[in-house]
């Protein structure tokens, strides 16, 4: 029978506060009916013990998501964090949700240009391989094919577009994932998969952050159309020269006066913007404390004219760097 300690433990881990806060599970349901966490843990820029320390911490804060990618080089740290929650703390495999990515067709030596289609299915079977774990929840394309950044339109790559997502399919079908989706799609790589593709993206991971408005670039309205749930990464912004957290966010005058008002820091702040618009989102710290704090989304709300105001706040952002986001191409434009 399990000790006191060890339920305690599980307890924290599977109800974190803001689940008790809300009343309901922070997740959204996407199409195929897979609850998403609203909140994951990223991993970018660690390395593999500290990606492992950092979902560890992230597990014991009340994470139940984590994300890492192909090119993060260190998914088995991030599998082994996974795989000792279960074995070492009994907390089932189905309560923690793993999301993954694979690089674009020529962004990365393992996925090349001229036989995208056949080294996707191999990068997708090599990232269930690196976590060591049976399946993951969700996998996405990490950027459009290498061409888009170049022309900033998926239109001329429309082949390599749909290559990548039929092998996408398939590994859906084969029970390796639960979930697919894309990240830094673009109105025109869309357009390349509508009444082509047998099972459309589930999931558009895209840079959003407080100050890009409630409908960046018209990002969300075509979500929303489609069907497709956004989930925002880099919460605190990250533009191309700046390589880091935006010092308007983090310390600028109006995160600052909402932080003060309700005691947060601004941090929280920029989350809970998201979090209030039910926007996923991915965050990170290798800091217990931080992580702790970045959770505690469902304890309070910003009021609706703090919220007016957010919505209205600019600040610069980019929700693909991959290709130009105004570029509305319809599908039978494509090449």
């Amino acid at each position: 029978m399990a000790s006191f300690a060890a339920l305690s433990w599980l307890a924290a881990a599977l109800l974190p506060r803001a689940a008790w806060a809300s009343g309901a599970a922070p997740s959204v349901r996407l199409r195929n009916g897979v609850e998403m966490p609203l909140l994951a843990a990223g991993t970018w820029q660690y390395n593999e013990s500290q990606a492992e320390a950092s979902v560890a911490n992230a597990i014991k804060a009340g994470f139940t998501m984590f994300d890492t990618a192909y090119d993060y080089h260190n998914q088995p740290g991030v599998g082994r964090a996974v795989r000792a929650a279960t074995s070492d703390h009994g907390i089932p495999r189905e309560k923690l949700f793993v999301e993954t990515k694979v690089p674009g067709c020529g962004l990365d030596p393992a996925v090349s240009v001229g036989r995208c289609y056949e080294d996707t299915h191999k990068a997708l079977a090599k990232n269930v391989e690196l976590l060591g774990l049976d399946y993951v929840d969700l996998v996405i394309l990490h950027f459009p094919p290498r061409a888009a950044f170049v022309t900033r339109t998926c239109r001329f790559v429309c082949k390599q577009v749909r290559d990548q997502w039929r092998a996408m399919e398939e590994f859906l079908a084969t029970g390796s994932a639960r979930a697919i989706g894309v990240s830094n799609y673009c109105p025109s790589c869309f357009a390349c998969l509508d009444g082509v593709a047998q099972v459309y993206p589930m999931v558009n991971q895209i840079a959003y952050h407080i100050g890009m408005g409630p409908d960046p670039a018209g990002f969300k309205s075509l979500a929303d159309e489609k069907g497709v749930v956004l989930q925002a990464y880099s919460p605190l912004g990250n533009t191309p020269w700046k390589h880091g957290a935006d010092p308007e966010i983090m310390s600028g005058t109006f995160t600052t006066g909402l932080a003060d008002a309700h005691g947060k820091s601004t941090i929280q702040v920029a989350l809970k913007w998201l979090g209030q618009h039910k926007m996923p989102v991915v965050t990170k710290s290798s800091s217990l404390k931080h992580l702790e704090q970045d959770i505690d989304l469902w304890s309070w709300n910003l009021t609706e004219s703090e919220l007016d105001a957010a919505d209205k706040y600019r600040n610069f952002g980019m929700p693909s760097f991959a290709c130009n986001f105004a570029d509305q191409v319809t599908p039978e434009l494509v090449v």
